[in-house]
Parts: structure tokens; sequence; C-alpha cells
């Protein structure tokens, strides 16, 4: 049987380059934005922030689509479900794999965030006046980030489940977005949301297992 440290080498590498790459082309994105900037209207305060946000969060986009591609593909071509390895250990590592990708570029998103806002640090002192100082602006921060990441699994797992289900999708986005607006300094929602989130993306991927297991197909290389 093939080892979960193997394994995960193998799915995980490729992911992590396919990362850099995406990593390396957004930082480019943002170089020629700001160069053409420089060069025609001027660089003005808060641009070099907001252009690297926006690259940025273009980047995040693709980095899941693309991590989800990866993650079906290892269900349906022969090269992977070959593999002398349990359908359970497959499709955990696999999921675990995609995570630590999206996870890694997560971390390169909040060093060129980190960055950015340092260079534009007294315009977002300016515009939000300290506030984002505050422990309740990083608890809250914190609980969003915590909700993105258990709602990238629970996504993943779904599309596993259903390829695309779309209403499902569309609920979570809005269920999401009304905590956010009816914010009132009680944390339980957000606990209680993460926790719903957390235990549909156990329930759909052990159906997950069971249906790979008895009747998954591959797609010849």
């Amino acid at each position: 049987m093939t080892s979960f440290g193997s394994l995960f080498k193998v799915l995980g590498m490729q992911r992590f380059r396919k990362m850099n790459d995406v990593a390396g082309l957004s930082l480019a994105a943002i170089f020629v934005s700001l160069l053409w900037s420089w060069f025609t209207t001027g660089i003005s305060s808060g641009q070099v922030f907001s252009v690297t946000e926006s690259w940025l969060g273009l980047a995040s986009m693709v980095a899941w689509i693309l991590l989800a591609i990866d993650n079906e593909h290892v269900y349906t071509r022969d090269t992977f479900r070959l593999i002398p390895v349990s359908d359970m250990k497959l499709y955990l590592i696999n999921l675990l794999a995609s995570l630590s990708a999206f996870v890694y570029f997560g971390l390169i998103h909040l060093v060129l965030m980190g960055i950015s806002a340092r260079i534009d640090h007294k315009f977002l002192m300016d515009l939000t006046h300290g506030v984002a100082d505050t422990p309740v602006q990083k608890a809250l921060i914190t609980m969003g980030l915590l909700i993105i990441l258990v709602l990238m699994i629970l996504i993943w797992t779904t599309i596993s489940f259903a390829h695309l289900v779309v209403r499902v999708l569309v609920y979570l986005f809005e269920l999401v977005s009304h905590f956010g607006v009816s914010f009132q300094g009680d944390y339980s929602p957000f606990i209680f949301m993460i926790s719903i989130f957390l235990g549909l993306a156990i329930v759909e991927a052990i159906i997950n297992i069971f249906l790979l297991k008895k009747w998954g197909e591959t797609i010849a290389n």
C-alpha cells in the first residue's frame, strides 16, 4: 500500500507549483498595473493596496478553481485510481493536498497584502480611523478567515458529491452575508455557522468515499 507521505507529496507538490505560478502571475500583474499608473497619472495614496487587493482577489478565485479541477481529476483518472491505496485514504489525502495548497496560497496572499498595507499605512489608518486594530475587529477577521476556509472545504466536497449544486452554494453565501451584516458583537452565530459547514463537509465526505468505492468510474488517460 502507498504510504500517506508519498501520496501526499505526489498530489501536493503539483498543486503547490500551480499556486506558485498563480502567485507569480499576480505579482507580475500588480507590477505592470502600478508601473502603468506611475508613467501615466502617477500612483495615488492607497493605490498600491487597492491594486494588490484586486489582483490577489482574482488570483484567489483562479487558484481555487485550479485546485477544484485537480481535486476532481484524482477521482476520474486511471493514473490515480490504480494507485494501491484505500478509497478513504485517497479521498482524504486528495482533499488535504488541495486544502494545504490553498492555505499556502492564502499565506502568500496575506504577506503581499501586509506589504501593500504597510506601504499605504497612513491612507488605511485615515480610512479606518484605527478601528482595524481593535480586539473586536481582529476577532471578526479571524472568524471570517475560518468561515472562508471551512466553506472552501464544503464546496470541494459538494462538487465531488454533485459537481455543481448551485442552489446550495447560493444559499450558503447568502447565509455568510446575512451573518456579516447583522453582526452585533455576538460570535455565537459565526461559531454555529462554522460548525454547520464543517459538519456538512464531513457528512458529504463520508458519502463521497462510499460512492467512490461502489460506483466510481475512471476515464482512460
